[in-house]
Parts: structure tokens; C-alpha cells; sequence
């Protein structure tokens, strides 16, 4: 339901405390407490069928004596066989949300998963949010609304802290407001029946109190929905996540290395990067990071340079940085000349270690010409408090200098406690950083440089590798098909190499035997050495793939060898498997595994890295979430050992970028294919100048859909969490004068031709569109308008062709709310191309996928100016909605076209 009435949920008017109570401790009591004694300027109404009063306040028999509209309800009374009850009353009421509290849901009410069903029920009968149950409640302090069993009032700040937990809670935000931390909002989601984390994130990413929004998950229910909305607020807000639990049931079941070692902990990492978020490991960790996030500029690198007056904690901070991965930065020649003879340290480096008792002017005149160095991305400025230690002058003055300087962020660690407390509070109150432990410094540190890391991902132009290729998708549909209609989830392994074949991914010379004659014709062509393997899925999977591989180098060895994994097959129950024979690899060279496995939350997800019988040993492998392009795949890559290993050598570079592409093509098989439960190739071999598939094994999923398909009111296929690029939409149009155009979704290549076409436009043309005279055309912001998710935001290119060049004339998008309901729409046509239908056309194709989508409305904003533009919205059934003095917006319903 997304943001439906959560405005309502969190601002409400009226609030009704069903099971409110005068008996102190209880539930009741306590949030009836907390909503009529910390100022919120709404009306709070008790319903207590057993009490005339309520804390000196009239109370209600029941919710329906209420003659007022209720806008909230909350459920404070123990969970009991009338919570269904209660909750249709709410729903007649027509109240828009309702909080179910009920701790511990699932120990205390009998047959709970039932009764959690029935609860669904209600609520999607009625359509009122539903929070919890096992909630702990909201806080929203902006407004002194304590909706919540805390008892504790919360600092005002523009911290949205979101917690599946809700014990956990309680010590998050005693810890918060100890440290005195301010919030926007605290939701404590319990069972999120109804409201979820994509929700929330949807709410608090337009929120303008909030600047950040914190989790603390446990899991998710609906991976494509949560990375939606995390990737829609991603630039905008910092996203910050501990994640806890591990589900072993899911790596128990699996059958392959890839789904034994892409286990849930590793696709959730990958789906935090895929989507800007950033993770951290302790709970405590969560709130240093935000807390610095909302103050400083995030770094554009992991180099950082260490103030300090005492040696060992630098030495300490020094390891913590190189534990998470950061670097220490080298100072440049000019900032060495710079502080020799100017600040009181004995050996000018990195950490520059200042005498126990330097002055404040000591640490100012080292901050200010170590901000300046290029070779530095962040600062951090320790202090003891030594004999001689001013931390309140140094304070002052260090955080004068890190305003003067924002482009760098400058984190601060002041040791001790009441001698530096002064100190803290000047940093705090000047929105400088500041830590009790150089660890928590450092740590916080990485945990910015990788939010930035994440977000740069997300901003890079991929380059185009694979050019014109077609896949033969019908084999590989074939295959599968005729496997599972023979009740077989798993093909054998020369199906599983001719779906390999079929995506361009190169297997080695195989053949196969089922006699001895066979055997010998095919060693007749291979030659020797060989290895010999059995093709049976029983085998593979029990021996785990490599288990039954026979080297041999003479006949007699073939012969023995053949005899014995014939034998082998007979004993699994399968007389009629085939022998493979394969030549022996005895080049130089490395294993790699590519792979790839169906996760319950996430769908599908990608394996890379050293393969062989190292991959379980060495573990160094990455996980990626389809579709990946040519950035996203090298990425992920590089995320291994093994593949940096070889970008040292000059010699691999050709072969490490045909790498890049059969994972690449791999993803796409993937994406092409629901009915893949689990894909292993392992090794892949590459030298210098080849590369193939030595081993594969598959798995199917009998339940899948046949084909890659969309669910109506979605743009994205079920076993996918992010939406591959719709080739589907492609469209051949002719325009008035004749020109064949092509009509597609924007792609994030397209970046180069974008710039150009806006280059081309008039002032006129570009004022018409963006309500603004000139757009800035820098990197950053083209990405941003040509990588669109295709789900929230879809955008659609006309595309002419003179000779072998092609250029983008015009440009068309539609923006979904979280909804779903309302679009909006902008168009933009080159001023050359105006008048030759281009802008219908590109209209027109947004239109129909809109309606696909279940999109109710489309509308757009137009400059009363743009005579044009209101001509077509009226050709194309717009009609008025809203006239203003400089422009008008016009609405097409489109369940009534």
C-alpha cells in the first residue's frame, strides 16, 4: 500500500487508546501516559469499557461511542480472542490506522499464524494501515506525539530510526537520548503485516524533517519492493542499515556450491550496495555514522590523515583503519614543507604526532594545511588530555577550521571523559563529529567512504560490450522445457552446456559413451590426457561435482575407468547414464566459478569468484543482484581476490574483459530465465587468451513461469528485485515527413547522447521543459537522468538514424508515486524536430505502458506559454485540473479511455 493515509498514521488529529488504564505499568497506562503529558496538541480519547475515567480523562465503552472522526487507533490491551473484533470495529469506524502493540504475538495468542492471517484480512477488507502486531509503537517529536511504550522523551532531529525489534528498541532509544541524539520519527514495525520498511522509506524520504533514515532489520519480506524505494531516496537521504539473522534453513536445501555459498547474509550485502544504502556491524555503530553523515561531506576516498598529541591511540586508530580497509594517507611534498617548522612535531608523517601538550594553535596551523593536501579525503583530530591539553580552545578551533574547510569530512576523538567533556559539547554544538574510542572514529569513517562508494556505483555510465548479440533463447527454452515435463529438475550435463552454448558461453570440447566403442571413437578425437566423468544428476550432486572425475592417460586406464563409473551409476539407481569425455586442461592457468541461485527475498542473484576445489575453501567470491551491465559486473569482480590478482598483469587484460562479458551474458540468461533455481559453473578456466567452461550443473524450479513475465501493476519479473531493461517496448513509428524512427526506454549508455541533445535545444525549448532557462549538463546529473529503475520512473527516447549515426531527438518520462495511482509526465523534443508527430508518438507509448501498469492518472504540469504542449494534452485527452497564473495542469484518467 506504500504511502496510502500514512500521512494520516503519523499527523493525526484525533486518537482513540483502546484498553487505555489507570493501573500504572501497564500497556494502557503507559502510552495513554505517554500521549496526554508530553505536549501533543491532538485529541486523545480513552476506551475502557470497565472505567468511567481515564487519568482524569472521560472515557468511551466502546471505539463506536465516539461520535468524532477517529484518525487514529491504538490497541493497548492484552493480546486476546477479541483483537478480530476490535479491529472490524476500527474498520467500520473507517478510522485510517490502527497500531496492534500485543508483545510477544506469536507465544501469547493461540494458533497465532492464523490469527495474523485474519488480521491481514481485516485490514486489506477495510484499508486502514496497520502497524505491529508485537509493535512497540511511534514516536514523532517534531510534534510531541509518543504513540509508544517508552517512556522516555526523545531530543527533536532529523533521524528516522526504523526497528523490526521491539525489545531491541527500547535500547536503542535509551541509548539515543542518552547520547542525546535527535529524531524525526521512531517506528518500531513488530510483525509489519501492513506497513513495511519500503513504506516507511517512501514516507521519510519526502519527509523534510528527516535527513536520514536509520534500520535495524531482521529481514525483509518483499526484496523488489524494499530496493525500489531505497534506490528512489538513495541520493537524497543516506540510508543506514544493521541487519541481524541468518536464515541456515535455505543454505541447508542447497544442492549446488553457488546456492550453498550465496547464502542470505552475502545477498543482502549485495542488495545494501545495489542499493546506496549503507551497512554497518553494531548497533551502536548505526547512530555514530548518521549522526556524522547529517553533519559532514561524505569522502571521496579512504585516505586519512591522523592528528593527534599521543602517539599509542594514533597507533591504535592507524590499525582500525587498516582492518576495514582505508588507507593512510601520504602527505604531498608541499604539506611536508608546510608544517616543518611550524607545528611541534618531531618526524613530519602520517599519523602527525604533535607533542603531549600541544597548543590549540598547534592543532590549527597542522588541520589547516593538512585540509588543503589533495592526497588527503579525511581528517581525523585526536586529543588526551595530557598535562598542558587546552580541549576546549583546541575544540573551538578545530571546529572554525573543519566549517572553513566543508568539502573534507573532519571526525573528531576526544579520549577521556569528564577532562574532554567541555570539549565534546563545543564539537557537538558546532555539528563537528565526535568520538569516544579512535575505533568508532575509524570505523565511522569507512562506513562513509563506502556509503559514497555505493552511491558512485549507482552514478557510473556502463559501457556497451555486448553489441547486436542474440541469444538463442528458444533452445534454452526447449531444453528446460522437455526436462521438466519428464519430471526432472535437474538436466544433465550436456543440456546444462548447450544452455551455456545457447548464451555464448564457451564449453570445452565434450563428448559422451555410452559403450566401450564410443569411448574409443571419442578419445580418437580428443587424444590424450582425458578426463572421464559420469552424466548423472544423482552422482554429480552427491559427489558435489569433482568427486568423480577420473584423470587418465592410456586406454587401458579409459577402458578400467569407464567400466568403474558405469558400475558407479548402476549403484545410484541409473543403468543408463552416459560416460563423459572431456581432453585435460593441462595449460597454465586459473579456475574461476560463476553462479548463480534463487533467494527467497531477493529472487535471483550472481556468484563470482576463485573457483575449483578452492571456492568453499578459499571463499573468496561476491555476490551481485541482476540484471548487470558492463560497470555493475566489473564491480562485482572486483570485489575478489583472484580478480585483482590478475589486473596486476598487463597480459590478462584482454581476457579479464571477455570475463566481463560472459558474466554479463551470464546475468542475462538469468534474467531471460525464471525456471533457474540454481547455476553452477565451476571452474571456468581462463589462461591468457581463452577462457571456457570446464563444469556446469543446474537446477530447475517446477514452479516458475515458463517465460520471463510481469505481474499486471508491476514492471518487473517475480524472480527479479530490480527490473531488467524492457526490450519488449521497442517500437518502429514513422514520423509526418516520412523519417523511420525507433521508439525504446531510455538506456544508461544513452548519457552521451542526452548531453548532445540537450546541447542542441533552445533556451525556449529547454525554459518549457524545466521551468528553468539552462540545466547544469555535468556528469552526475545526466546519469541521474538517463538510469532510470524502470518500475517508479520510466523514460522513453525517439531515436533517428542518419547513415551508421544515431541521435536522440526527443525524450519523454513518467514518474510514479509509491502508489502506483498518480504518474507524472515531461516531455522534451528537439526544436528541429518539432511539429513531426514525434512528441505524440512518445506520448503515446508512455500512455499505454502507464495503463499496463494500473497507473489511474497521469498529469502534467505545462507553462501557459507552451501553446504546443496544451494542444497535444488536449489531442491526447488531457483535461484542466488546475489553471495558476503561470501554468496549468492537466489530468488523463485513464480508467475511463
Amino acid at each position: 500500500m506504500s504511502i496510502y493515509n500514512l500521512d494520516y498514521f503519523f499527523n493525526p488529529r484525533r486518537i482513540a487508546v483502546i484498553g487505555a488504564d489507570n493501573l500504572l505499568g501497564t500497556m494502557g497506562y503507559t502510552v495513554f501516559r505517554n500521549l496526554i503529558t508530553e505536549g501533543y496538541k491532538g485529541i486523545v480519547y480513552p476506551v475502557n469499557p470497565q472505567s468511567d475515567s481515564i487519568q482524569g480523562v472521560e472515557a468511551y465503552k466502546r471505539l463506536n461511542d465516539i461520535s468524532k472522526e477517529i484518525d487514529l487507533v491504538i490497541l493497548a490491551n492484552e493480546c486476546g480472542t477479541n483483537i478480530l473484533e476490535l479491529l472490524e470495529e476500527c474498520g467500520q469506524k473507517k478510522v485510517k490506522g490502527v497500531i496492534l502493540m500485543c508483545p510477544d504475538f506469536r507465544t501469547k495468542v493461540k494458533d497465532a499464524m492464523r490469527v495474523e492471517e485474519e488480521i491481514e484480512k481485516i485490514h486489506r477488507k477495510y484499508g486502514f494501515r496497520l502497524l505491529g502486531p508485537n509493535t512497540l509503537g511511534f514516536i514523532r517529536p517534531g510534534i510531541n506525539l509518543n504513540a509508544s511504550l517508552f517512556k522516555r522523551k526523545l531530543n527533536k532531529g532529523s533521524i528516522a530510526l526504523i526497528s523490526q525489534s521491539a525489545t531491541l528498541s527500547i535500547a536503542l532509544l535509551d541509548r539515543g537520548a542518552d547520547k542525546n541524539i535527535g529524531f524525526s520519527y521512531f517506528v518500531a514495525l513488530g510483525s509489519d503485516i501492513d506497513i513495511d520498511f519500503a513504506d516507511l522509506i517512501d514516507f521519510f524520504g519526502v519527509d523534510p524533517s528527516t535527513r536520514a533514515i536509520v534500520i535495524y532489520m531482521q529481514s525483509i519480506k518483499n526484496g523488489r519492493k524494499f530496493m525500489t524505494s531505497a534506490r528512489s531516496f538513495a541520493f537524497s537521504k543516506p540510508i543506514v542499515v544493521v541487519k541481524s539473522g541468518k536464515f541456515v534453513e535455505s543454505l541447508e536445501i542447497a544442492l549446488t556450491h553457488s546456492g550453498l555459498l550465496a547464502g542470505e547474509d552475502k545477498v543482502y550485502d549485495s542488495a545494501f550496495k545495489r542499493a546506496g544504502a549503507v551497512r554497518v556491524d553494531e548497533t551502536l555503530d548505526m547512530f555514530y555514522i548518521t549522526e556524522t553523515l547529517s553533519k559532514q561531506r561524505r569522502p571521496r576516498g579512504k585516505r586519512l590523515a591522523i592528528i593527534t598529541n599521543a602517539g599509542a591511540p594514533a597507533v591504535t586508530a592507524v590499525d582500525g583503519l587498516l582492518k576495514s580497509g582505508g588507507e593512510l594517507a601520504e602527505f604531498s611534498e608541499d604539506t611536508v614543507k608546510q608544517l616543518e617548522g611550524n607545528v611541534p612535531a618531531r618526524i613530519i608523517r602520517n599519523p602527525l604526532d604533535l607533542i603531549s601538550n600541544a597548543k590549540p594553535e598547534d592543532y590549527e596551523k597542522s588541520l589547516g594545511i593538512v585540509l588543503k593536501d589533495k592526497n588527503v579525503d579525511g581528517v581525523l583530530v585526536m586529543l588526551t588530555p595530557s598535562l598542558g591539553a587546552e580541549p576546549v580552545e583546541t575544540a573551538t578551533k578545530v571546529a572554525k577550521l573543519a566549517k572553513d574547510h566543508p568539502y573534507k569530512p573532519v571526525l573528531t576523538n576526544w579520549m577521556g571523559a569528564e577532562l574532554v567533556r567541555e570539549g565534546r559539547e563545543v564539537l557537538n554544538l558546532q555539528g563537528i563529529p565526535t568520538f569516544v574510542t579512535p575505533e568508532q572514529a575509524v570505523r565511522t569513517f569507512m562506513y562513509m567512504y563506502r556509503y559514497d562508494l555505493n552511491l558512485k556505483l549507482l552514478l557510473e555510465t556502463p559501457q556497451t560490450i555486448l553489441n547486436d548479440i542474440n541469444f538463442n533463447k528458444e533452445r534454452v527454452a526447449d531444453i528446460i522445457e522437455n526436462a521438466i515435463s519428464e519430471g526432472r529438475t535437474i538436466p544433465t550435463f550436456f543440456e546444462a552446456s548447450e544452455i551455456l552454448s545457447a548464451y555464448g558461453i564457451p564449453v570445452i570440447l565434450t563428448k559422451k559413451a555410452d559403450n566401450i566403442e564410443e569411448l574409443k571413437n571419442a578419445i580418437a578425437e580428443i587424444g590424450y590426457p582425458l578426463a572421464l566423468k559420469i552424466d548423472t544428476p544423482r552422482i554429480i550432486h552427491k559427489f558435489r561435482e569433482g568427486g568423480v572425475i577420473l584423470d587418465v592417460r592410456d586406454e587401458v586406464e579409459a577402458v578400467e575407468g569407464f567400466k568403474w563409473l558405469k558400475r558407479l551409476a548402476e549403484e545410484h539407481g541409473d543403468a543408463h547414464a552416459s560416460v563423459i569425455i572431456q581432453p585435460m586442461v593441462i595449460t597454465y592457468g586459473y579456475e574461476i566459478a560463476i553462479g548463480a541461485k534463487k533467494d527467497p527475498t531477493f529472487g535471483s542473484v550472481i556468484l563470482f569468484g576463485t573457483g575449483g576445489n578452492l571456492l568453499e575453501a578459499l571463499e573468496d567470491y561476491s555476490i551481485g543482484l541482476p540484471p548487470l551491465n558492463q560497470t555493475l559486473t566489473r564491480r562485482l569482480m572486483e570485489e575478489t581476490k583472484i580478480y585483482r590478482y590478475l589486473q596486476k598483469y598487463p597480459y590478462y587484460e584482454n581476457i579479464l574483459k571477455k570475463l566481463e562479458e560472459t558474466v554479463v551474458k551470464f546475468s542475462y540468461l538469468i534474467s531471460d530465465f525464471p525456471q533457474i533455481k540454481e547455476f553452477d559453473i565451476n571452474p571456468v578456466f581462463i589462461t591468457d587468451s581463452e577462457i571456457f567452461a570446464l563444469d556446469c550443473s543446474i537446477i530447475f524450479d517446477k514452479t516458475a513461469p515458463k517465460q520471463k513475465t510481469v505481474v499486471k501493476g508491476e514492471f518487473c519479473p517475480p524472480h527479479l528485485s530490480i527490473c531488467p531493461y524492457p526490450v519488449h517496448l521497442y517500437k518502429e513509428v514513422e514520423l509526418k515527413d516520412g523519417t523511420k524512427a525507433i521508439v525504446r526506454p531510455i538506456k544508461p549508455e544513452d548519457e552521451g547522447m542526452i548531453a548532445a541533445l540537450l546541447g542542441r535545444c533552445s533556451e525556449r525549448t529547454i525554459s518549457l521543459r524545466f521551468f528553468q532557462r539552462a540545466i547544469d549538463l555535468r556528469h552526475e546529473n545526466l546519469v541521474r537522468f538517463c538510469q532510470v529503475d524502470y518500475d517508479r520512473e520510466l523514460a522513453f527516447v525517439c531515436v533517428v538514424k542518419k547513415g551508421d549515426e544515431e541521435k536522440i531527438v526527443s525524450d519523454v518520462r513518467l514518474s510514479r508515486d509509491p502508489d502506483g495511482i498518480d504518474a507524472e509526465m515531461a516531455i522534451l523534443v528537439e526544436d528541429e524536430w518539432q511539429g513531426k508527430g514525434v512528441g505524440k508518438a512518445l506520448c503515446s507509448s508512455a500512455i499505454e505502458v502507464a495503463r499496463d501498469l494500473g497507473v489511474k492518472r497521469i498529469w502534467m504540469d505545462i507553462l501557459r506559454i507552451n501553446t504546443y504542449m496544451i494542444g497535444l494534452s488536449e489531442r491526447l485527452g488531457f483535461k484542466k485540473d488546475r489553471v495558476e497564473e503561470d501554468s496549468i495542469k492537466v489530468v488523463l484518467h485513464l480508467d475511463s479511455t
